[in-house]
């Protein structure tokens, strides 16, 4: 068996699949042509018809010859002759012994790296250089392959963190622009509050030297100012309610410990209004039916005016105990995006246009009587004379 292995291993043209399974004794299905090449490779002689015989007895000629010319001895080398022998440091030279196990399985290459790593002189055959030095060249091609790879990502990740930066600078750019606006919007808002501060500190010297009392409207109604205006929105609210016909308006009114803006007693039902000083150059105010008030998406100091003017209407009803039809109103100096029709939301200057369209378009609710027990309800001083177009 030996000898039968030893031809198929050096003499045979066969595949490494074949010799592997005629090395462990099993049966190997050849085609004639790899018959043949068995037959002829030098391994086998013909004798009788149809028979082969193995390892023929060499001639005396040819028995002479290998006599004077023994084959040569392999060569030894330990692990750092070996590693200059193909050309590569000694910790490369172990990692293409571990590579070639798997490459080249018919070398025993664990046991020569041990060796190697034990420092001993280790008889290294030709075959097996070849081998190696075969080993070394795949090794360093999978070397520079990996080497490029990592430089192609090293590439690829300089431009992704390239294209961060330039996306976190156009951000800061961004929200630099937004602090800029905001900083004018800031300052337009406090040039504005001290313009009406300083409107309403008008108001107030003007208003302290007046006292409670009725005064006839220009359009037949009367009006009742119980304190003097503090703000400009206050002043433009009482201008437009003056602009009411037959309707009595009663400002700033005591009732229950809370202050109410504007009474309006109006043959089609009692108006109760709450004004916002809000400038008209602040930005659309939005009141959701649910939910806080805002302007341009920031939230109103205060987050509910449906809330408040409900909440006065009942306090009214409480307060006066009588049976008439109240319509909460909201005013604002800037535009108004409202939703729900229980609060009536318009601008100041034009709340006694909505009022009186809405009031009028209801049958005549309230009568003289009730006008004046409203009034005597509130505490106000007695009208000059009975009210007109009750």
């Amino acid at each position: 068996m030996p000898a039968v292995a030893e031809i198929l291993r050096l003499r045979a043209p066969l595949s490494l699949q074949v010799l592997r399974a005629a090395l462990k004794g099993k049966r190997v299905l050849l085609t004639e042509e790899e018959l043949l090449s068995i037959l002829g490779s030098g391994g086998f002689v013909e004798g009788p018809p149809g028979q082969w015989s193995l390892a023929p007895t060499p001639s005396p000629a040819a028995a002479s010859a290998s006599a004077s010319a023994p084959a040569p001895a392999p060569a030894r080398f330990n692990l750092a002759s070996l590693a200059s022998r193909a050309g590569v440091g000694s910790d490369v030279l172990v990692k293409v012994l571990e590579t070639l196990v798997t490459d080249h399985p018919e070398v025993n290459w664990g046991a020569l790296r041990d060796r190697l790593e034990l420092g001993a002189d280790v008889a290294v055959s030709e075959r097996t250089l070849g081998l190696l030095e075969e080993g070394v060249r795949r090794f360093e091609v999978a070397r520079l392959r990996a080497e490029k790879q990592r430089a192609e990502e090293r590439a690829r990740e300089a431009e992704r963190r390239r294209e961060l930066q330039q996306m976190a600078e156009s951000e800061v750019a961004m929200l630099r622009a937004e602090l800029d606006d905001e900083r004018r919007r800031a300052h337009d808002a406090a040039l504005e509050r001290d313009r009406l501060r300083q409107e309403a500190e008008k108001l107030v010297a003007l208003k302290e030297q007046e006292t409670a009392a009725w005064v006839a409207t220009a359009a037949g109604g009367w009006l009742l100012d119980l304190g003097a205006p503090e703000t400009f929105g206050e002043e433009k609210l009482r201008q437009a309610l003056g602009q009411l016909e037959s309707a009595l308006v009663v400002l700033n009114v005591p009732v229950a410990g809370r202050e109410i803006e504007a009474v309006v007693v109006h043959p089609g039902g009692i108006a109760v209004v709450e004004q916002y000083d809000i400038p008209s150059t602040a930005g659309v105010v939005s009141v959701p039916a649910a939910g806080a008030a805002e302007i341009d998406g920031r939230a109103l100091e205060v987050s509910d005016p449906r809330g408040e003017v409900l909440g006065a209407v009942r306090v009214l009803q409480k307060a006066v105990s009588l049976d008439l039809v109240y319509l909460p109103v909201v005013a604002f100096q800037g535009p108004a995006d409202a939703e729900g029709e229980d609060v009536l939301v318009c601008l100041t200057a034009e709340v006694d246009l909505a009022v009186d369209d809405l009031l009028h378009s209801q049958a005549s609710r309230v009568s003289a009587d009730d006008a004046i027990a409203l009034l005597a309800k509130l505490g106000v001083p007695d009208l000059p004379e009975p009210p007109s177009g009750f």
